[in-house]
C-alpha cells in the first residue's frame, strides 16, 4: 500500500512538473495560503477552559503558568519599559498578572491571552493609542502602578465600596455575578431546596438574607460541588465564572446551571475595572469613554462570548 501510496506521488508530482511556470507559482501560493489559515484558525481557537485538575485550552494543549514563562524569560511582555513608553500619549503601558483564566493567561504560545487582554486592547484602539501589555506578578501590581513603570493595571481588581487614597478606578468593565447550579433535568431545585455554598463567602451572605429555602454551608467550593454531585443538596450557588469552570470538568457531567446570572451590588461587590494612579483623573475618563462606547456597540459582551457562556456586563 505505501509501495503504491509513493508512486501516485511521483506520478503527480511529474504531471505538476509539466505545468507552466505561472500555474505552478499559483499552485504554490495558493498551498502557502493554505497553510497559513490553518495556523491562523488555531491560534485563535486557543480558547481556554481552567478546570480544576489544571488549565486545559479547548483544543486540548495545556496552557503555562506566567511564572514557567518567566522563569524562561521567553515571553516579549516582561522586557523592560522604556521612558519613552511611559511617557508618550500615544501609547498606553498596561499591567496584568497571566494567572487567572479565562481573564489573563498566558497560552501555550507564550502569548497573554484572555478576556481582559482582548478589552484591553480593544480600549487601546478606541482611544487611538498603541497598547503595551505586560505581564506582571500579583504582589507588583499594584506597586508597580504607583512607582510609574505603567499607567493602568488590568488584572480583575475590584473596585473598592469606598475611594481609595492611591489608586482610581474606571467603571466596572465586569459586573460581579453569582450562579445557581442544579442536577439536570431538575432546574426547579433551586426554589425548593437545599441550596449549598461555602461558608463565609458573599454568596453565602446573599443566600441566608433571602431565606427562601434551606441554605447548608461547606467549607470550601470543592466540597460544595461535591455535595451537588452526590445528592446532599438539591442546587448550589457560587460565583458564576468558577462554577461555569467546575461544569466544564468532565466530574460535573450529572449537573447543569440553573437560570440566569444573579447580580447583587451590595453582596457581591462593584464588579472589576481598571485601576490608574489616583492623579490620572484624565485617563480613567478617557478609559470611561471608550469602555461606554464599546458597551453600548454590545463589543464587551461578544468579547465574553470568546471565553464564557454568558455576557459579564
Amino acid at each position: 500500500m505505501a509501495k503504491a501510496h509513493d508512486r501516485w506521488l511521483r506520478r503527480v508530482g511529474r504531471w505538476i512538473f509539466t505545468w507552466p511556470h505561472s500555474q505552478r507559482a499559483a499552485l504554490i501560493l495558493a498551498a502557502m495560503v493554505w497553510t497559513a489559515g490553518l495556523v491562523a484558525g488555531r491560534l485563535d481557537g486557543l480558547a481556554l477552559m481552567d478546570l480544576p485538575y489544571g488549565p486545559v485550552l479547548a483544543d486540548g494543549v495545556p496552557s503555562t503558568s506566567a511564572a514557567d514563562v518567566r522563569s524562561r524569560k521567553a515571553v516579549e511582555t516582561e522586557r523592560p519599559i522604556s521612558p519613552q513608553q511611559r511617557q508618550s500619549p500615544k501609547t498606553l503601558v498596561v499591567a496584568t498578572e497571566g494567572e487567572y483564566p479565562p481573564f489573563n493567561f498566558v497560552d501555550a504560545t507564550g502569548a497573554l491571552r484572555g478576556l481582559e487582554v482582548d478589552l484591553t486592547y480593544a480600549v487601546c484602539a478606541e482611544l487611538q493609542v498603541t497598547c503595551e501589555i505586560v505581564a506582571r506578578e500579583w504582589d507588583q501590581l499594584q506597586p508597580g502602578l504607583l512607582t510609574g513603570d505603567y499607567q493602568v493595571v488590568a488584572a480583575s481588581l475590584r473596585i473598592p465600596d469606598e475611594p481609595t487614597q492611591d489608586i482610581l478606578f474606571s467603571t466596572p468593565y465586569f459586573r460581579s455575578s453569582a450562579a445557581y447550579a442544579t442536577r439536570k433535568g431538575n432546574m426547579d431545585a433551586r426554589a425548593s431546596g437545599p441550596i449549598g455554598v461555602e461558608a463565609d463567602t458573599r454568596m453565602a451572605a446573599y443566600l441566608m438574607s433571602r431565606g427562601a429555602a434551606e441554605v447548608r454551608t461547606y467549607p470550601d467550593a470543592v466540597a460544595t460541588y461535591q455535595a451537588l454531585s452526590d445528592g446532599e443538596v438539591a442546587a448550589i450557588f457560587d460565583e458564576a465564572v468558577r462554577l461555569n469552570r467546575w461544569l466544564n470538568d468532565p466530574s460535573s457531567r450529572c449537573c447543569e446551571m440553573a437560570g440566569g446570572l444573579v447580580y447583587a451590588s451590595t453582596y457581591f461587590g462593584n464588579g472589576v475595572g481598571f485601576a490608574v494612579r489616583a492623579g490620572d483623573v484624565e485617563l480613567v475618563e478617557r478609559l470611561n469613554g471608550a469602555l461606554a462606547k464599546l458597551a453600548n456597540e454590545g463589543r464587551i459582551a461578544e468579547l465574553s462570548d470568546r471565553y464564557l457562556p454568558f455576557a459579564l456586563n
